[in-house]
C-alpha cells in the first residue's frame, strides 16, 4: 500500500512545526506545552531538520535567553517522505529513525504533516489482520522443499480463508523456516487436525476459546453416546 492511499488516515496535519527562523525559546515553550519530544523544522515550505528537547538542553542558559533562532542550532539535516513511498518501507524508516515521527511532503516536496510510529503500526496491524478475530497457525517446515502454494491449498481444503502470512528462519543455516498464517475458520479443531493429517509440523495454533471447547466437548459426548448405543 502506497502512503498516498492511506494518507488521510496516517498523516497528522495538526502536529506542531516551526520555521527555521523561529526563536528557539518560543519553540521550546510550545513543545513543552504540547508535551511533544520533537517537531519538524521547515525552510521555504520544505523540511530541513527535526528539533528535539535534547537539542535545547545542550544550549547554555545565556543563549536560551538571547533569542537564538532554530537555524542557528546545530540540528541534524532530515528529509521528508513522499506519498509515493510504500507503507512497509515507511515502517522500516520509522524503526531506524531516532524520532517518533517522520515529516511528510506532497508531490511538490512541500511539508504537509507528520506520520507517527504508532499510526503506522496500527495500519500495518490492520493489513495483516492482527487486531481482529482470526486464528493463528504456525508451521515448522523444511526450507529446501517449501512450497507455499501446497500449504495454502491444504489450509483451503480445511475451509480456512487465508488472511495473511509471514515467515522467518529458525537458524543461520536457514535449513528450516517457520511460516505463520492468519486465517478465518469455522472449525479450528478440524483445521489443526487436518494439517497434522497432511503431515505438517504445527509449532503453534491459537488456543480454542471456551465456546469452541464446549462445542467440541458436546460433539465428543454425542459420539460416545452413539458408540454406546
Amino acid at each position: 500500500m502506497l502512503l498516498k492511499e492511506c494518507i488521510e488516515d496516517c498523516v497528522d496535519r495538526t502536529y506542531p512545526f516551526f520555521s527555521d527562523d523561529a526563536v528557539a525559546s518560543d519553540a521550546l515553550a510550545l513543545m513543552q506545552e504540547k508535551e511533544i519530544q520533537c517537531a519538524p523544522v521547515v525552510y521555504e515550505g520544505r523540511v530541513v531538520a527535526v528539533v528535539t528537547l535534547a537539542d535545547f538542553l545542550q544550549l547554555p542558559a545565556t543563549k536560551k535567553k538571547s533569542g537564538i533562532l532554530l537555524k542557528e542550532l546545530q540540528l541534524k539535516a532530515v528529509g521528508s517522505i513522499d506519498p509515493e513511498e510504500h507503507l512497509f518501507d515507511l515502517f522500516e524508516r520509522l524503526r531506524t529513525s531516532p524520532y517518533s515521527i517522520l515529516p511528510v511532503s506532497d508531490e511538490a516536496g512541500l511539508y504537509v504533516g507528520v506520520v507517527a510510529e504508532r499510526t503506522v503500526s496500527e495500519k500495518i496491524s490492520g493489513i495483516f489482520h492482527l487486531g481482529q478475530e482470526a486464528t493463528t497457525i504456525e508451521l515448522d517446515l523444511p526450507s529446501h522443499s517449501l512450497k507455499l502454494s501446497e500449504v495454502i491449498a491444504s489450509l483451503e481444503k480445511s475451509d480456512a480463508t487465508l488472511l495473511s502470512f509471514g515467515s522467518y528462519y529458525t537458524s543461520p543455516e536457514k535449513e528450516r523456516v517457520v511460516v505463520t498464517f492468519r486465517v478465518q475458520t469455522h472449525d479450528q479443531f478440524r483445521l489443526v487436525k487436518n494439517m497434522e493429517k497432511y503431515g505438517y509440523s504445527i509449532r503453534f495454533s491459537t488456543p480454542l476459546s471456551l465456546t469452541e471447547y464446549d462445542e467440541l466437548r458436546e460433539k465428543a459426548l454425542e459420539f460416545i453416546r452413539y458408540m454406546d448405543m
